[in-house]
């Protein structure tokens, strides 16, 4: 029995220590039901045009099997509880956000996570004193390896029909991110680890991901070409707009395995954004 059991013991350890990391972020571009919400301005998908969203998303992530998923562009829970269940994922966490249209952020994940949104978040600019997440922000933490992460999903005011402040807008969000941080900051001891994921709607080296970068945190896609990992193709230029960033604590502490965008032509189909995955280690003590 004392021979079994540290058999078992050892066999535990070895495990816990060993698993790496997967986290998927995915724009799945328009994900709305067969319903006409009054209280929205979404779309009206067929049975026939969602059941084939699904299906092709679902079987995508499925392949991928990325341990946790950050998923923007879809209208509400009922979508995204069927879609966790085809797709493998026992927990899915979703709350309504600001975008008129109703597409939010959510989070499937293999296992519990606690989930709260910062949708109130207050994110001023000149113009606009009042102004808020064009979405939300939600945060998600969780234990890994024996360590807590917090993650930040983000989904940043668009680029489609640029007006003269949608600049401003996405800047005054990407301060309201650095203002969530600055509390979780305070609330664990100064050594909190945090990733931010998301569509920041932002090419590289632009102005809110220099602010980003500039605050300390470290933008992950820039450790790789850009034709390597690019997310969409804005006038058939490869671009990332979708990025994993990290902050210094933890990025220290972990070994990248890989930072994959699947950028292949039968993702076309189902959403104009390709989805990235990072996959890491945390490093031997």
């Amino acid at each position: 029995m004392k021979k079994f059991l540290i058999v078992l013991v050892f066999f535990n350890l070895n495990f816990i220590y060993s698993q790496s990391l997967r986290l998927l972020w995915w724009n799945i571009e328009n994900f709305f039901d067969t319903k006409d919400d009054p209280k929205k301005d979404d779309t009206i998908l067929t049975i026939y045009q969602y059941e084939n969203k699904l299906n092709d998303i679902s079987e995508k992530l499925r392949k991928i099997n990325a341990d946790i998923a950050g998923i923007a562009e879809i209208e509400n829970i009922e979508i995204l509880k069927e879609l966790a269940y085809e797709s493998g994922y026992p927990f899915y966490y979703l709350i309504e956000g600001n975008d008129p249209r109703g597409i939010d952020i959510a989070l499937i994940s293999k296992w519990e996570i606690d989930y709260k949104t910062h949708k109130d978040q207050p994110t001023p600019y000149k113009e606009n004193f009042y102004y808020k997440f064009s979405r939300d922000c939600p945060e998600g933490s969780f234990y890994f390896n024996g360590e807590k992460i917090f993650l930040l999903l983000n989904h940043l005011k668009a680029n489609y029909k640029e007006d003269s402040i949608s600049n401003k807008k996405r800047t005054a969000q990407i301060k309201g991110i650095l203002d969530i941080i600055s509390v979780i900051y305070k609330n664990n001891n100064n050594k909190p680890n945090i990733i931010v994921m998301g569509d920041l709607n932002s090419l590289r080296y632009t102005d809110q991901l220099n602010i980003l970068e500039k605050s300390g945190l470290i933008i992950l896609n820039y450790l790789y070409p850009e034709e390597k990992i690019y997310t969409i193709k804005i006038n058939n230029k490869k671009r990332d707009i979708d990025y994993f960033i990290m902050n210094k604590p933890l990025f220290d502490k972990i070994k990248i395995k890989k930072l994959q965008s699947y950028n292949k032509d039968d993702f076309n189909k189902i959403s104009d954004h390709y989805p990235i995955c990072l996959e890491f280690d945390f490093k031997k003590k």
